[in-house]
């Protein structure tokens, strides 16, 4: 007989059938992993737009009700701070947004060593007296093209979690910005799952602590929401971190053991683009003169009812409309009035695309502020033949409604 046994032959084809259906049960697993992540996605992101809705109601009206009252009034204070929780509220509906990836931001070339080394000073003000920070930061550092206060946002978050992990023992965190090859992009504790390193060279974020490390079971959960594995954490820094850093296509890696410290990676594409220089501060434009009406197009009636009292009571008169359809009748029959237009994204009927598109064909000039609870990057995003001229995030104070309407009467198509 010639060749192997046939009994070897077998033992070679079951164990490589094994290690086949091996790697297809864990690539199967990675699958239900990911449309789990994208489906409480599109979940976390309806909720937290609906959330902000809600909130801007809140909002307003405590505002305007402290407006109302005279100074030193009794109830003065208890409005304030419900004002400031309400305000706390929408931080964290904001961050919810921030962890989806949602919140991208304006980009741009930056120097990640220089965008790390203009937030040292506010770190090192704010960390505790155990606690020392290390940085080495090469000049010129890798290019990346990111958003700079998130990039700030990054480098703050991973820098917080490390003091708290060093807890009320005196030790120093280490952090570092150098460039890497994707060869160099550890796999282990990789995230999010599934992200594979491109043929390009990445820039690398390391933050290193002395603290208390994290057990290897806890290290899967630690980008997850609300999860902590400190008494004194919040729960949401290193899901912002996670949700900034895949919005830019990148990935975070972590390397940690029990009573020696950790180590957090950031891995972002390195640009081509050079860093432009810095322009002078061009002056503030002056402030819209005149007060006249405003079209209001809202399908929710009390986010309705508090945006109009927040335009009347900047001067405004306004004209109100409970969907599109609606607003673009009003329109028609009072258009030589209105000089600017506060619109809703999501409603019925027509939503804020198609009711921003239908006024720009009956007035190509007339200035359009989109408004909505989910981020402006979010809404932004995607192919459309008409953009608005300002657009107004929920919830809003007055002063940023204002701020709206000045710049869509600045930015009036000519």
């Amino acid at each position: 007989m010639r060749g192997r046994p046939a009994g070897i032959i077998s033992v070679l084809d079951i164990t490589e059938r094994r290690r086949v259906e091996a790697d297809k049960e864990k690539l199967e697993a990675q699958n239900r992993q990911l449309q789990k992540v994208e489906s409480l996605g599109r979940m976390a992101g309806a909720i937290a737009h609906h959330f902000n809705n809600q909130l801007g109601v809140v909002i307003g009206n405590l505002e305007m009700a402290i407006d109302d009252l005279p100074q030193g009034a009794g109830p003065v204070n208890s409005l304030t701070v419900a004002m400031q929780a309400a305000g706390k509220a929408a931080e964290v509906g904001g961050l919810m947004l921030t962890y989806l990836g949602q919140t991208p931001g304006k980009r741009e070339p930056l120097d990640l060593s220089e965008t790390c080394r203009r937030s040292l000073p506010v770190l090192r003000a704010v960390m505790p007296g155990n606690v020392v920070l290390e940085a080495e930061l090469p000049s010129p550092g890798p290019v990346i093209s990111a958003n700079a206060n998130q990039m700030q946002q990054v480098m703050t978050n991973l820098a917080t979690n490390a003091w708290e992990a060093v807890g009320e023992s005196r030790g120093a965190i280490h952090l570092n910005v150098k460039t890497v090859s994707p060869l160099e992009i550890p796999a282990s504790h990789r995230f999010p799952i599934g992200w594979q390193p491109q043929d390009t060279a990445y820039a690398c974020l390391e933050v290193t602590d002395v603290g208390c490390g994290i057990v290897d079971k806890d290290i899967e959960k630690l980008f997850d929401p609300f999860f902590s594995s400190k008494f004194i954490g919040r729960g949401l820094g290193l899901p912002v971190v996670m949700g900034i850093v895949r919005a830019h296509g990148g990935a975070g890696t972590v390397e940690s053991e029990p009573g020696r410290g950790s180590i957090f990676r950031v891995f972002l594409p390195v640009s081509a683009e050079e860093v432009p220089r810095q322009p002078d501060r061009a002056s503030q434009p002056l402030a819209i003169e005149g007060a006249s009406t405003v079209l209001l197009v809202e399908d929710e009636e009390i986010v309705r009812n508090m945006a109009a009292a927040m335009l009347k009571r900047l001067g405004y008169g306004v004209l109100a409309a409970k969907d599109g359809v609606a607003a673009v009748e009003v329109f028609r029959q009072r258009q030589d009035e209105i000089r600017c237009v506060l619109c809703d994204l999501t409603m019925p009927r027509m939503n804020g695309w198609e009711t921003l598109t239908a006024l720009h064909k009956l007035a190509p000039d007339i200035p359009v502020i989109l408004t909505s609870g989910y981020d402006k990057a979010h809404v932004m995003a995607g192919d459309h033949p008409e953009y608005p001229q300002a657009f107004l995030g929920k919830p809003y104070l007055i002063k940023e409604l204002s701020d709206a309407i000045s710049q869509a009467l600045i930015n009036k198509k000519k």
